[in-house]
């Protein structure tokens, strides 16, 4: 594609040219804050890449790891590693085993420790290390493989790994599960006066992998003082807390409880310090009857990957309720 085609071209079609082209490079702009939408499709894809070709200064005499950096996409299942034998016209015996870095054994990756025996025409060898796939989002783990001799003395209470910067190489596990991103489903909610409670709906979108949360709060509309500000306690119960999305769960419903202006004395003293006159009614400052505005945020989302959505803020307007009555005629 030219930049001259820009013009005329499909917008899909722009979307696809300047996609990525190769796995690792699709990983690459995800972390960089390439939408997840772009990359529902790599969900259950099956891929490995090996980065770097061993060229040391400093490699081992008669063996040594092809590629210095693995890395594999999490449902791959395993990673293939290609194991190089120098000497020719000789058996060699020797072990590889896994160490531990990120990636924790038998959650992330299986530990294997295995001695093995190349003959003399052998000059390759590969090993296969099972990677576990969960439903869990997790952040890209590594973990390493090493080269020893069986035959060493112990160091630790292990055969010492074979000298060279090519005995040891580094596996990374991709993670292509998705997190999601979290919303209001509609931002603008509108409730008559007199209603005990607001419901809003929390949508999940663009993934459900694994377990997610964030935090819900109810906020004043105005740092100021203003009529239509819905204040706390006389108009709603305020709310901060955490919510969770279980692994595949991708809507929640939130109940913000609303404040009756008619409510009995002893409830009033409960809920706040209200003013609240003889008969059991909370005495307002003014007579007059206006709408009154509240609004409720997501934020700090848990873990880092999970992202919020522009529909971070939901504002809540309790209607009063001659005006709703009378909107309700007009329809």
């Amino acid at each position: 594609m030219q930049v001259k085609d820009l013009g005329t071209c499909d917008i899909s079609e722009l979307l696809k040219a300047i996609q990525p082209d190769s796995l690792l490079e699709r990983f690459a702009f995800r972390k960089t804050g390439g939408s997840n939408k772009e990359f529902i499709k790599l969900k259950g894809s099956r891929g490995q890449i090996n980065h770097e070709v061993a060229q040391v200064e400093e490699g081992n005499e008669l063996i040594g790891f092809k590629c210095l950096h693995y890395s594999v996409t999490e449902s791959n299942g395993t990673v293939e590693v290609t194991i190089i034998k120098k000497v020719t016209n000789q058996e060699l015996t020797f072990g590889y085993r896994t160490v531990a870095d990120t990636a924790v054994p038998e959650k992330d990756y299986t530990h294997t420790n295995r001695v093995v025996t190349m003959n003399r025409r052998d000059t390759e060898l590969k090993i296969y290390i099972p990677i576990v796939n969960d439903e869990e989002w997790n952040p890209d783990f590594d973990f390493f493989i090493e080269l020893y001799d069986p035959a060493g003395a112990e160091e630790n209470g292990e055969p010492p790994r074979y000298f060279g910067m090519d005995t040891r190489c580094k596996v990374t596990i991709l993670d292509e599960d998705f997190p999601g991103s979290l919303g209001f489903d509609i931002t603008d909610v509108r409730v008559s006066k007199g209603s005990k409670k607001v419901e809003l709906t929390v949508v999940r979108q663009d993934g459900a992998d694994g377990t997610i949360h964030c935090m819900i709060g109810t906020e004043a509309l105005s740092e100021h003082q203003a009529a239509n500000n819905a204040i706390e306690f006389e108009d709603y119960l305020p709310l901060y807390e955490k919510i969770s999305f279980m692994h595949g769960e991708t809507e929640k419903t939130i109940t913000i409880t609303l404040v009756d202006e008619n409510i009995p004395n002893i409830q009033a003293k409960e809920i706040g310090d209200n003013q609240v006159g003889e008969e059991g009614e909370l005495n307002n400052e003014s007579d007059e009857e206006c709408d009154r505005i509240f609004k409720v945020k997501l934020e700090k989302p848990e873990p880092s990957e999970v992202k919020i959505t522009k529909k971070n803020v939901c504002m809540v307007t309790i209607v009063h309720q001659e005006d709703h009555d009378k909107a309700e005629e007009d329809r």
